[in-house]
């Protein structure tokens, strides 16, 4: 699945000037749902559940011992980082909860702008609001942006170290914020510490602007890679600290509920890309296509890799294990080979593997490492805790995608599947949209209600409790 060769250089950034209108437009589809949940004061479903029961205790009790925080055994299995921010918004006296929540649906505007205003500097400003659409109509982007929850301020910092690590220049800038981020990231999700990755690939890769070979040039490459090194040592530090602290990667209450590994994570991530591709295909396929022409082998190779990330683990729905809710309901309506291997897999693995394959082959040679050190590095990551939940892998592939679908070659950008980019990504949309409106429909969560037992099932399949 690597990619093997470098393309023509890409057109120079497009339409700098209307990038406005693209963070605007990205903006107001960010910000239509959060507002209308917060307005009414709905309160129902998983994301208002963990809010009010977890997060908004946490940060209540935060404000409460400003600054001499006990960060022992919090109520939240995350590192404090948004738990803080929003702790010093209540001590300063902007602490009511609406005031609260309409920071979380800032931050998670915040990470709808940047995706998109990194976009349209490499495309149309029309382009830039449908690729960032997504975001908008998500339940997990939705859920955190509307009530407190921290993983949108986590995408965002996923989302710039990212952005820094795709530059093309040998400048050591991008490098040092991308590990300032990495920093600030970790200490707001530590299951992230992953994003590291790409900062080691940016560097090993910055050797020349052009990338003729992988390991030429070792001696330098590993000079690089040795400062870029030393220069994410602080969010190792960071978890490390928060790690001896608990005696475990999460507070002590939740490490009896949520350790484990869950092999089945990377097959669940790639049968979630051809379901996203029904609005990212427009602009991903025609490199698809070309890499089936130019690169059948490395293709073969990519479907391969699906396929024993399908077959090898176990692949059928089980609360017990981590694998259920979201998609996974699709493992549990569809038939099942050995009785161990859901046929979805065996299907939709195996073409995810390719299609991104695929949208890698056309992108140039450091964008490409880049963003594929990025996604095995975040499938290990995921895989390392029980449960394997959408909620914790859409948002990601939905930033991966768009940023794949960008930065594709000019030749790429101007075929016919141009003219299904609008229906496509509204198709898309429209699908996401019923998901996050059915989610938020139930029970509302009364004020003061107290945790439950964690990881109880829960009877909405699209949401599940707090976990890290």
């Amino acid at each position: 699945m690597s990619p093997s060769r470098a393309p023509s250089d890409h057109d120079p950034p497009r339409h700098p000037r209307n990038a406005f209108l693209a963070v605007l437009g990205a903006a107001v589809l960010t910000l239509i749902a959060p507002l209308a949940l917060i307005a009414s004061g709905h309160n129902a479903g998983r994301a208002a559940s963990d809010s009010i029961v977890y997060h908004e205790r946490f940060i209540r009790s935060l404000a409460e011992d400003w600054p001499r925080f006990d960060l022992s055994d919090p109520l939240t299995a995350t590192t404090p980082g948004y738990h803080i921010a929003l702790a010093t918004l209540d001590t300063i006296g902007l602490g009511s909860i609406t005031i609260l929540r309409l920071g979380s649906a800032a931050i998670g505007v915040a990470l709808a702008i940047v995706l998109a205003s990194w976009i349209a500097r490499r495309a149309r400003p029309l382009d830039a609001v449908l690729l960032a659409a997504p975001l908008g109509a998500s339940i997990y982007v939705i859920g955190p942006s509307a009530w407190l929850l921290p993983d949108n301020l986590a995408w965002l910092g996923v989302l710039l170290v990212l952005i820094a690590c795709v530059r093309e220049p040998r400048s050591w800038r991008p490098i040092a914020l991308a590990s300032a981020a990495l920093a600030g990231l970790v200490f707001t999700r530590q299951i992230h510490l992953w994003a590291a990755a790409p900062v080691w690939i940016a560097a090993w890769m910055g050797v020349a602007r052009t990338e003729p070979m992988l390991f030429d040039r070792v001696p330098a490459r590993l000079t690089r890679g040795g400062v870029a090194l030393l220069l994410t040592l602080p969010a190792f530090a960071i978890v490390a600290w928060f790690v001896h602290l608990w005696q475990g990667p999460t507070p002590p209450r939740f490490q009896q509920d949520i350790g484990g590994v869950n092999p089945a994570t990377p097959a669940f991530i790639l049968l979630q890309v051809p379901i996203l591709m029904i609005g990212f295909g427009p602009w991903l396929f025609p490199a698809f296509i070309r890499a089936l022409r130019d690169h059948p082998r490395t293709i073969l190779l990519s479907a391969g890799i699906g396929l024993a990330l399908a077959l090898l683990p176990i692949t059928t729905e089980n609360p017990d294990a981590g694998r259920y809710s979201g998609w996974w309901m699709l493992a549990g309506k569809a038939p099942v080979l050995f009785g161990r291997t859901g046929v979805v897999f065996v299907v939709l693995a195996p073409l995810g593997a390719m299609l991104l394959c695929g949208a890698l082959l056309g992108v140039t040679r450091r964008t490409g490492w880049v963003l594929l050190g990025s996604l095995v590095a975040f499938a290990v990551a995921q895989s390392a805790t029980i449960n394997s939940w959408q909620r914790y892998h859409e948002p990601f592939l939905i930033i991966l995608l768009a940023m794949l679908a960008a930065s594709q070659p000019a030749d790429l950008r101007a075929t016919p599947f141009a003219r299904l980019r609008i229906p496509g990504m509204l198709a898309l949309c429209a699908i996401l949209a019923a998901i996050s409106f059915d989610g938020f429909r139930g029970d509302p969560v009364a004020p003061g209600t107290t945790p439950p037992p964690i990881h109880s099932q829960p009877t909405d399949p699209w949401f599940q409790p707090e976990a890290p």
